[in-house]
């Protein structure tokens, strides 16, 4: 390039050539660091309904906004949000190793398309925010191994047009010019507390868990955040086993509330009045350079109602978590640790006999993330959670840890009509390996090993220690041991664009010796058939507007 100089101002040529070098200089460099900065990185929102948190009132948007989002083509004020999703999920179970699966041949198989639906409404008024979420979810296509009892659809798969979350707050990200966060939350909501172990919306269950009440959360921006909470849960309805009278249901009842279900029948959720659950959490960040910290505190008070049968849980449940976070060319790691103490009825049955309960759990994790292309991590994880000596005693101690309302998804693989583990009575270790071979694809491999924490107690839900819901428990000779199987898992997604997402996994479990000589909790007499190995798999799809 060839720059003519007029050299009318009396300065040497040279003058000129230099001062016309360094602005391109300054120009190209300026250029240069507006080409090489960083695109802006946002979290990419769970395969599940997310709108409502899309915007945290103390920290602000860190996931990605939808790319077709109703806001903007509707061409709403500011003050107003307005989201629509849908997930739709094949999922197909074979050789099930439910107790009582009525299939032919047993243990039979089972299928349904979930589909989870869900319209959310926030408006914003200075510091005030008022939202209602609104959601239907329901299961189609169910089979015979789904709708006979006593496996059939149930309030975690359906629970049609209701409203999730309404709720009015308040939050200021300045109080009163101490540089703390504030919000204060009063109504209908969900929450995820922690590691979201026990207290959790899940995001691969088709219904999640909602409480009504109030919670007040403080945040020092980056230091630590204090949530507090006294809620009352929210019932599911229609409930399969829900009965007025006794704690085993009435047979018409549950045959209406089956039919319901599978059907996609609305009845409106209504408030447990007669149960209380509230507690604390404490979350410290880098407290010890890259060290985060939990130190949470929660209290479960739980007695009958006329619509709700219980076992009348009195529990205090203390959590404590150490962890660092996943960082490329570094080690991180996980130990959280659980304990639970309180009262407990055997069975749902009322004016039943009081045991005493002490349980305990925990998990712990250390992985590795490499720097390298596809951003590979490896780790290795361990949970236990206890189970009672002797689940047919009703006058011992209950020792099977109760995961409260946490997600079991979180460590144990899909739910939905799989749900082959909770955080009951389990020893398991584990191991994973995650890698993204495009920024838009993400693929997971996971294996387990699982055996009973404790070979007298059942495999199933906290519920089936009563007898009243039928979970596996050793055969009468004594031969079931405690090895139920291992489990291998490959998961992977697709993220189209940040409206429309993609994803499917398939989890199989090589059943053990408890897995196939067991029998049902709820009769002691009904042996589970071995069938083959269980396969389960699932594809879905995520849309956001």
């Amino acid at each position: 390039m060839t720059v003519k100089i007029n050299n009318s101002s009396g300065m040497p040529n040279h003058t000129h050539t230099l001062i016309i070098a360094i602005g391109l200089l300054l120009a190209q460099g300026f250029f240069s660091a507006q080409a090489a900065e960083p695109e802006k990185s946002y979290s990419k929102a769970p395969m599940a309904s997310y709108n409502y948190a899309m915007d945290d009132a103390l920290l602000g948007n860190s996931y990605e906004k939808p790319v077709w989002n109703l806001h903007d083509t509707s061409h709403l004020p500011d003050w107003l949000t307005v989201g629509l999703e849908n997930r739709t999920r094949y999922e197909s179970l074979s050789d099930s190793f439910k107790a009582n699966q009525k299939s032919s041949p047993a243990p039979g198989g089972d299928q349904q398309i979930a589909l989870q639906t869900d319209l959310w409404v926030q408006a914003k008024f200075g510091k005030f925010r008022f939202a209602t979420e609104f959601m239907d979810a329901r299961a189609l296509s169910s089979d015979s191994g789904s709708n006979n009892t006593p496996n059939p659809p149930n309030n975690t798969m359906v629970d049609t047009l209701d409203f999730t979350q309404i709720y009015a707050s308040w939050a200021d990200q300045n109080t009163l010019l101490s540089g703390l966060g504030t919000e204060v939350k009063a109504g209908r909501q969900t929450m995820d507390l922690g590691s979201r172990r026990l207290v959790a919306r899940p995001f691969f269950r088709n219904a999640v868990n909602n409480f009504t009440g109030l919670r007040i959360r403080v945040l020092d921006y980056g230091r630590w955040q204090l949530n507090a909470f006294g809620t009352m849960p929210v019932l599911r309805f229609p409930n399969y086993t829900s009965s007025p009278t006794n704690g085993y249901g009435d047979p018409n009842l549950i045959s209406q509330n089956a039919n319901l279900l599978v059907n996609g029948g609305q009845q409106w959720d209504q408030e447990d009045t007669h149960t209380w659950f509230s507690g604390g959490i404490l979350e410290g960040y880098d407290v010890i350079k890259n060290i985060n910290t939990d130190l949470a505190l929660y209290s479960l008070n739980e007695s009958d109602s006329n619509n709700n049968a219980t076992r009348n849980r009195q529990y205090l449940t203390p959590n404590i978590r150490f962890y660092s976070k996943p960082i490329k060319g570094r080690f991180d790691f996980v130990a959280e640790g659980m304990g639970q103490f309180g009262t407990v009825q055997y069975d749902t049955k009322t004016n039943n006999q009081q045991q005493n309960h002490q349980a305990w759990s925990n998990h712990l994790e250390a992985g590795y993330s490499f720097d390298l292309p596809m951003s590979p991590r490896f780790l290795v994880e361990y949970d236990w959670a206890s189970g009672s000596k002797n689940s047919a005693n009703k006058t011992g101690t209950d020792g099977r840890f109760d995961p409260l309302y946490g997600a079991s998804d979180v460590d144990f693989g899909s739910s939905g009509i799989y749900s082959a583990f909770q955080r009951s009575n389990i020893n398991s270790p584990g191991a994973r390996f995650n890698f993204s071979p495009r920024k838009d694809i993400t693929v997971s491999l996971q294996q387990r090993a699982i055996w009973l924490a404790s070979a007298g107690d059942c495999w199933g839900g906290t519920s089936c220690t009563s007898g009243t819901l039928p979970g596996l428990v050793g055969n009468s000779k004594g031969t079931s041991g405690d090895y139920v199987g291992d489990q291998i898992g490959a998961s992977s997604r697709y993220n189209f664009n940040s409206s429309l997402n993609f994803e499917a996994g398939w989890f199989h479990l090589f059943k053990g010796q408890f897995a196939t000589t067991a029998v049902s909790s709820a009769t002691t007499t009904q042996t589970t058939t071995s069938g083959g190995d269980t396969n389960y798999f699932y594809v879905q799809s995520q849309v956001r507007f």
